[in-house]
C-alpha cells in the first residue's frame, strides 16, 4: 500500500510539472507575427522594427534597428529576454514592462530577422 501512494505521488508530481513546462512552452517560443505587430506600436518610435514600417523612428539612427539587433554575433534568445525583463542602463531606453506572452513574441520576432 505504501509503494502505491509513492507512485500516486509520484505520477501527480510528474504531471505537474509537465503540465508546467507545457503551459510555460508557447510563452517562452512566442509568435513572431504577433511580436512584428507588438513592436509596431511600441517600439517604432526609436528603432526601425521592420523595413516596411509605416512611422519611421523621430530620430534617424537614435537606436538599433532590430535586424541589427538580430543579427549581433551575440544575440539569442535567453540573453534577449534576459535584456528585455529588467531594467537596463540605457537612459534613452525606457523600463519595458512586458507581458510574458509579449515578450516572448518580442523576442520570436526579434529572432525572426537573423539572417542564416
Amino acid at each position: 500500500m505504501r509503494n502505491l501512494h509513492a507512485i500516486t505521488m509520484a505520477l501527480i508530481l510528474i504531471s505537474a510539472a509537465a503540465g508546467a513546462a507545457f503551459a510555460e512552452g508557447p510563452a517562452r517560443s512566442g509568435n513572431a507575427r504577433a511580436g512584428r505587430e507588438f513592436v509596431g506600436h511600441n517600439c517604432d518610435a526609436c528603432h526601425v522594427v521592420a523595413k516596411d514600417q509605416d512611422i519611421r523612428p523621430l530620430v534617424s539612427g537614435y537606436a538599433p534597428s532590430f535586424s541589427e539587433i538580430a543579427n549581433r554575433p551575440d544575440t539569442a534568445p535567453e540573453a534577449l529576454r534576459v535584456f528585455l525583463s529588467r531594467p537596463h542602463g540605457y537612459s534613452n531606453m525606457p523600463y519595458p514592462d512586458l507581458a510574458p506572452a509579449d515578450l516572448a513574441n518580442v523576442v520570436a520576432y526579434i529572432m525572426s530577422l537573423r539572417h542564416r
